[in-house]
């Protein structure tokens, strides 16, 4: 694996730094989506106005450090769910995946699971991996891929029955993974690190996070590019073209994996993540790969902010050759303090058996956006965090979902196209799902003693806010 050229970083004058643009995230549209779930760590898709949610849980954040630590079945999301935003106000509906038939026992076991790896190519909608309990009481990362016809899926759950014939399924180790990522290249998947958990978390805890015969937790410390296709009698098949392996950087879960564009193309870009094994804290160098090439690491630049995964905006200015990946809340090393413009290192203090307990990981309810130029003869990488902020801790495990008529810089992507955005202030999109946390003691304020780490009262957030961008300076 080659490393980028260390970029120029400005880290130090980031108030200098502006953006061309403005982000507010602060309108809750909660009560335009009557019924609408509550959940997090999903998997997404849309179709024609037409949202689907699959898997996931209904329950905040698993307690690790001071209380229940299991991702127990009766806390998974066991439905269905069809948002249909055509009309106003929303209609949502529901089926339980139980509903599947028998023949789909192995799917209806994945689709309770969370922290599944999912794209949407299309109509399709693909899901891997995911953790959770199958229908025997079992704790495994699944060794499944799903793929789901999206318009017949849709069109069934709106008339009342989960249609089996939308489903087909396929059952390899190549796809068994959790907090991972998949993204789709050109004609081949690439599923993005993540780790294979195996067993309950209140056992892993009791032995110290270390593995034993009754639970394992083993990082992928991969990316492998897979050919994923139908066959002839209806299934599918995975084949395993390439794998890049790096056990030093690649050694992540719970990252940001986007797909990123540059004069080179289409590429995918993987940000963040955790947890560095001597530190137990997150990764901050940006990983790229692009189509037929090896990955390269950003070894110049250090995200500080933001490197859980969260909800993220991307748009692609052409006219400057510069890629804009906003990070929404999340959980974050570093906070920005406006006053002193600096970034500030979250404390580190105590352990999970002592009275005060920090890990140096906190709830943020801050905006970062990544600015990466890469043409050549003016790389460059600097990070901006925006002066307002998300009205709560919001943004782990949630999702951007982009408005369909807001132009694309990339067909078949998210990617928006800042030069064809209004001058405007411009509704671009919603923050769905994920996790709300409280991490402040009474009155909840900042200056407020923090919660030990691992004991932060959480729950699935009941926030849909809106996303407007407004171009500055064109």
């Amino acid at each position: 694996m080659t490393k980028l050229p260390t970029f120029a970083l400005l880290l130090a004058t980031l108030p200098a730094t502006k953006l061309p643009f403005t982000i507010d995230a602060s309108e809750d549209a909660s009560s335009e989506f009557a019924g609408a779930p509550r959940v997090q760590s999903f998997s997404f898709a849309q179709w024609k106005g037409r949202w689907v949610f699959i898997g996931g849980r209904m329950a905040g954040y698993h307690s690790v450090g001071g209380g229940p630590a299991e991702f127990l079945r009766t806390d998974a999301n066991r439905d269905v769910w069809v948002v249909d935003t055509t009309v106003r106000p929303a209609r949502t509906y529901r089926l339980p995946v139980e509903a599947l038939p028998g023949s789909l026992a192995a799917v209806k076991d994945q689709w309770t699971s969370t922290g599944q790896l999912y794209f949407q190519d299309g109509p399709k909608l693909y899901i891997c991996g995911g953790y959770g309990q199958d229908h025997r009481g079992q704790w495994l990362t699944f060794p499944l891929i799903s793929q789901i016809d999206l318009p017949r899926l849709i069109d069934g759950v709106m008339e009342g029955h989960l249609p089996a014939s939308s489903i087909v399924f396929a059952s390899t180790p190549l796809v068994q993974s959790a907090g991972g990522e998949l993204v789709k290249l050109g004609d081949c998947f690439y599923l993005v690190m993540g780790h294979v958990f195996t067993g309950s978390y209140t056992a892993f805890e009791g032995r110290a996070e270390h593995n034993a015969e009754e639970v394992s937790q083993t990082y992928v410390n991969e990316i492998r590019k897979l050919k994923i296709v139908v066959t002839p009698g209806g299934g599918l098949s995975v084949h395993l073209v390439h794998t890049y392996r790096d056990e030093t950087e690649f050694h992540r879960r719970d990252l940001n994996v986007t797909q990123f564009l540059s004069p080179k193309g289409l590429g995918l870009a993987a940000y963040g993540g955790v947890f560095t094994p001597e530190t137990q804290l997150s990764y901050s160098k940006p990983v790229y790969l692009f189509e037929n090439s090896e990955p390269v690491v950003d070894s110049g630049f250090e995200q500080k902010m933001n490197a859980y995964s969260c909800a993220r905006l991307l748009m692609y200015d052409r006219s400057t050759e510069t890629m804009y990946s906003t990070f929404f809340g999340g959980i974050s090393r570093f906070w920005w303090d406006p006053v002193s413009a600096a970034f500030v290192e979250n404390p580190r203090i105590g352990s999970k058996t002592e009275g005060a307990y920090l890990d140096g990981l906190q709830w943020s309810d801050q905006i970062s956006t990544i600015r990466t130029v890469m043409a050549a003869g003016r790389e460059a990488t600097t990070e901006v965090v925006h002066p307002g902020f998300l009205p709560g801790f919001l943004g782990t495990d949630a999702v951007f979902i982009p408005a369909p008529e807001v132009g694309r810089a990339h067909p078949s992507t998210n990617i928006l196209d800042f030069e064809r955005l209004p001058r405007t202030k411009t509704m671009v999109g919603y923050i769905y799902g994920g996790i709300r946390a409280y991490p402040y003691r009474f009155p909840y304020s900042k200056t407020s003693t923090p919660y030990n780490a691992g004991t932060v009262p959480t729950k699935p957030s009941d926030m849909i806010l809106k996303v407007y961008v407004q171009p500055q300076g064109r």
